[in-house]
């Protein structure tokens, strides 16, 4: 490709109130050189917002251009000599063709071709638009025809061409690659170089000394004395809104994104507080691309850990011996206190278990009086033989505050045993494989009101019909008893009438004031559709 120079064309705005078909003046013109010579001259304009322009010293051409240059097929239909720019931003590039105006655009058409895929964006088609009167008294330029604007993504270009329609010839083609583009950093000045960096803000042309030290982008470590810290960029920036930053303290966002506070390539960053710092870069055209640097700030002496924790030490002792006192004779007093409550609370606790004692007598009684007034007498030893044995174990728990689950197990299947002698259900007991029976204990006798329950008001009408479940199951770190049975539900689980279930109640109410860490909780399911389904829950009671 024969090289050509570009002219850029920066005009003045127009005043508020008047519309060209674009901000002449706010775009940068590109074209053949002597195009603009003649108004005859036919010639394509490339024009695009100046932002670009800040960039154009970092990346002012692209691979796209060569590749193209080097593609026989695509470079022998054209005219040598095409404008090739790159873009940066979102916006689209537009395109004017000079020395075509509404008397002679019939002799013309243009079309608009994505490259390396070759994708027609736009097909050959007639010129039919034209430049106003408004975007030719800002330009200076004659009536031009207006071909639109266009756009691609990253990596891509555009090709615009225009032929004559008598011969078909392409008489101007115009190259448009956006290219992708990040901040890169060229210098870091500190405090001591901060001269050095003035000098050259205000004389770029002239030949002043280096820095005195060497900053990486990532290591570097500045002592607490140090209040300036500018990082300086290769682009031509004239606006502070072309370029953005935030900065991290600690892992903490303190500046979330903004526009700079300059109108220029450089971010000047002061009295920073000791810590670890992320800065991160980015241009406004092409935010997705970040580019970061880490920089540390040692504490003063007087701000470091060991002078912060010694002095802390001193005054923590101080303190610490004052409240010390205090602490050691309110704990006391408290420690007396939570003593006399859960003692009162475990005197309670044997009450109810005393109570309950005599409640479970009288109903094993019950049944072997039923046994005996239907003469059967086999199953009345039977079910004192049994009996005796639960009562023994009953007596022996009866002083302890928990014990193994393989016991209380065992009571289980005793009472279900014998109640079965009497109303002859069906029970099942089903345990968890992965419960330690022996080395996981709870509090005795808990679900012996609730077996009775189901029994009594499940299944004791339903004889060899009745079903009583038990599974022993373990859900994380809890023990959970569910008891079922296919009753017919209880309309009211506190009106049945029987000492029980309140005692269990109350058992449990003074069992999580000893112990609130591993609260237990009683739940019931009425009717679901038919029986009921008793869940109890002990929090936390497996290691």
């Amino acid at each position: 490709m024969n090289p050509i120079r570009f002219f850029l064309l920066y005009l003045i705005l127009l005043p508020a109130g008047l519309h060209a078909q674009i901000p002449w003046g706010r775009y940068s013109q590109s074209f053949k050189e002597g195009a603009m010579d003649k108004p005859e001259t036919v010639a394509l304009i490339l024009a695009i917002p100046k932002e670009n322009n800040s960039f154009w010293t970092v990346k002012e051409s692209s691979d796209r251009f060569t590749e193209f240059a080097r593609d026989s097929a695509m470079t022998r239909i054209r005219p040598e000599g095409a404008v090739a720019r790159t873009t940066f931003d979102t916006a689209r590039a537009q395109f004017f063709l000079h020395g075509v105006n509404a008397r002679n655009a019939a002799d013309y058409q243009f079309r608009v071709v994505e490259y390396p895929s070759k994708r027609v964006v736009v097909p050959w088609q007639a010129i039919t638009r034209f430049t106003d009167a408004e975007l030719s008294k800002v330009s200076g330029l004659p009536q031009m025809a207006y071909l639109g604007g266009y756009k691609t993504s990253l990596g891509k270009m555009l090709i615009v061409d225009v032929c004559r329609r008598a011969t078909g010839a392409i008489v101007a083609t115009n190259l448009i690659a956006r290219e992708s583009i990040r901040p890169v950093v060229t210098g870091i000045y500190a405090s001591p170089d901060l001269d050095i960096f003035l000098q050259k803000l205000q004389y770029p042309w002239a030949k002043t000394r280096t820095s005195r030290l060497t900053y990486s982008l990532d290591g570097l470590r500045l002592p607490a004395t140090n209040d300036n810290l500018v990082y300086v960029l290769k682009a031509d920036i004239y606006a502070k809104t072309q370029l953005q930053y935030r900065l991290l303290h600690d892992g903490q966002v303190i500046r979330p994104w903004g526009d700079n506070e300059y109108d220029n390539s450089f971010i000047w960053l002061n009295k920073a507080e000791p810590g670890t710092y992320r800065l991160q870069i980015r241009y406004t055209a092409q935010p997705q691309h970040i580019t970061e640097c880490g920089f540390t700030v040692e504490p003063a002496w007087y701000q470091t850990i060991w002078f912060r924790l010694a002095m802390g030490g001193i005054l923590l002792a101080v303190t610490a011996l004052i409240v010390f006192v205090l602490l050691l004779i309110r704990q006391r007093a408290k420690t007396r206190l939570e003593a006399v409550r859960k003692q009162k609370a475990k005197m309670e606790m044997q009450v109810l278990y005393a109570q309950l004692n005599p409640h479970f007598v009288f109903n094993a009684l019950s049944s072997i009086q039923g046994l005996v007034n239907r003469q059967d007498l086999k199953a009345a030893n039977d079910y004192l033989s049994d009996f005796a044995r639960l009562m023994r174990e009953s007596l022996s728990n009866g002083s302890k505050e928990e014990v193994p689950l393989g016991r209380e197990l065992q009571m289980m299947e005793t009472y279900l045993k014998l109640e079965q002698l009497r109303f002859g259900f069906q029970y099942a007991i089903d345990v968890d494989k992965q419960l330690d029976v022996f080395g996981n204990n709870l509090p005795p006798m808990l679900w012996q009101p609730l077996l009775e329950n189901a029994v009594k008001h499940g299944v004791a009408s339903l004889q060899e019909a009745g079903r009583i479940s038990v599974r022993v199951t373990r859900l994380a770190d809890n023990l959970v008893v569910t008891i079922t049975d296919n009753g017919n539900g209880i309309p009211s689980l506190e009106k049945t009438g029987g000492y029980g279930l309140p005692l269990t109640r109350n058992r449990i109410r003074l069992l999580n004031e000893i112990n609130p860490e591993q609260p237990i909780t009683l739940t019931f399911a009425v009717n679901r559709p038919t029986g009921t389904e008793a869940v109890l829950t002990l929090t936390h009671w497996l290691a």
